[in-house]
């Protein structure tokens, strides 16, 4: 799988931790349904967006002395390490691979360099386009057809491409921005070419999953297909796309006073199951509209769960069935049947509410119980624990305690306290397996994300 990840230029918002989510949960179910999943997850670290945001930073922080391209590396790494804490707290794993835009340049000058060879790419003054007319079938993964995209399309000042509908590469360097050294001159790569390039270096010319929102479907996908495929590669197999997020019917934004970032929501609510119960009530491709009235609403299907677990410990007390449960597997069938067909959540999380439902029918007003009783409650406790874990779910009643991330600046740091045992001993294990196999990148990976939790890691000799 690879995954369209974050421009890293501000807060991570719900609307991300949305794309975040369905993606790990897609994740989640292949690999219990025993697939060996390979994630990857890009990085842009360098764009136009981080650019102007270096450039407010270092108007606040005028006389600092730093310069526009250090101004934006920072502004890259402050807030890629928001995406990493953020992602931790909402219990969403880490990609097995995470390629940042900065570490591909070569070989996105390579890239580059093949689609010139092969025709599909042209360079002018400095700049490199790709040449649609040799894109075959350019538009079938949106849809839509060059002659209407020509349509009130136009070459802005500045660009130097033959064709409006053409695409940059490689742009010229600009003035105090950052830049490399290309046979075409200083300058930085284009948006669209950086996946084309990680994915087939990661992935190979073909490979199963490419996902993102639906908003990156044209042009950003569509470029990829073309570039792809005009350098000789297969690309993807499946294309996923998660719909988008708006606000009490409205599209998030700043300027409307309604942009929540996954700190907020945290902050006020304390519990992330709240954030995914609210996500799994739509189809991944669906848009979905936030509203408090729907986060209540994902409360208290929290505390169905939570109670009749509570409830099943209680009974269980003084009882250790073992085997049985037979009576329940329609569920697990029924949830399977759900995320089967397209990775229906709303369906799937019917049918854990289905089971919660039957086993609080068969305990309603008991004060004791058959063998065959508690041996159906305790297959249906670790039933809703295990498909519940596909979910990210942790039906913990343990809050999270976390400040607003409100007028963060570049030097300030964000103190967190969350503690999710079961999470840490998994990571703490994953990265023991990853240094005993010498795979010191992986484990340095998972002490970054532990760090990002507020967990240090110290390795002593034995």
């Amino acid at each position: 799988m690879y995954v369209c990840g974050p421009t890293v230029y501000d807060e991570p918002h719900i609307g991300h931790a949305r794309s975040a989510y369905i993606f790990d949960v897609i994740r989640r179910y292949l690999e219990y349904k025993k697939f060996k999943v390979m994630f990857v997850r890009n990085v842009t670290d360098v764009d136009d967006k981080i650019i102007d945001k270096a450039r407010k930073e270092g108007a606040r922080v005028e006389g600092s002395g730093y310069s526009l391209i250090e101004l934006a590396k920072e502004v890259s790494k402050k807030y890629l390490d928001s995406y990493h804490r953020d992602m931790a707290l909402l219990g969403i794993r880490a990609p097995d691979t995470e390629p940042k835009a900065t570490e591909y340049i070569q070989k996105m000058i390579g890239f580059i360099e093949l689609l010139i060879e092969r025709g599909a790419a042209y360079a002018s003054g400095g700049d490199v386009y790709f040449d649609i007319k040799k894109a075959k079938d350019y538009g079938k993964l949106s849809n839509q057809s060059t002659d209407k995209m020509e349509v009130g399309a136009r070459i802005t000042p500045g660009e130097k491409k033959r064709d409006a509908l053409d695409f940059a590469l490689w742009k010229s360097a600009k003035e105090g921005e950052p830049s490399w050294p290309s046979p075409w001159g200083q300058g930085r790569p284009g948006w669209h070419i950086e996946c084309s390039a990680m994915s087939s270096d990661i992935l190979g010319d073909e490979f199963d999953i490419h996902g993102g929102g639906i908003d990156l479907i044209f042009p950003h996908h569509e470029n990829e297909v073309a570039q792809s495929e005009g350098a000789g590669k297969r690309f993807a197999r499946y294309w996923i796309h998660n719909g988008l997020l708006t606000i009490n019917s409205e599209k998030m934004a700043k300027s409307l006073g309604n942009f929540i970032s996954i700190q907020d929501f945290l902050a006020r609510y304390k519990d992330p199951d709240y954030m995914k119960l609210f996500f799994l009530s739509a189809h991944y491709h669906s848009p979905i509209d936030y509203t408090e009235e729907k986060i209540e609403e994902a409360k208290k299907e929290k505390e169905r769960f939570v109670i009749l677990l509570d409830k099943i410990d209680k009974a269980l007390s003084a009882s250790l069935p073992s085997g049985g449960g037979s009576g329940i597997q329609l569920f697990r069938k029924k949830f399977e049947e759900a995320m089967d067909d397209d990775f229906n959540t709303p369906l799937a999380l019917a049918s854990l509410f289905d089971l919660v439902a039957c086993i609080n029918k068969m305990m309603h007003g008991k004060e004791s119980f058959t063998q065959a009783e508690f041996e159906e409650m305790a297959a249906a406790k670790i039933m809703l624990l295990e498909l519940g874990a596909i979910f990210g779910l942790t039906f913990a009643r343990k809050n999270l305690e976390i400040k607003t991330s409100e007028n963060i600046r570049l030097t300030d740091e964000i103190d967190v306290v969350v503690i999710d045992k079961a999470m840490v001993e998994k990571l703490i294990e994953e990265r023991r397996s990853a240094r005993l196999k010498k795979d010191f990148k992986r484990a340095d990976e998972i002490r970054k994300q532990l760090s990002d939790m507020g967990i240090k890691i110290e390795d002593k000799k034995v």
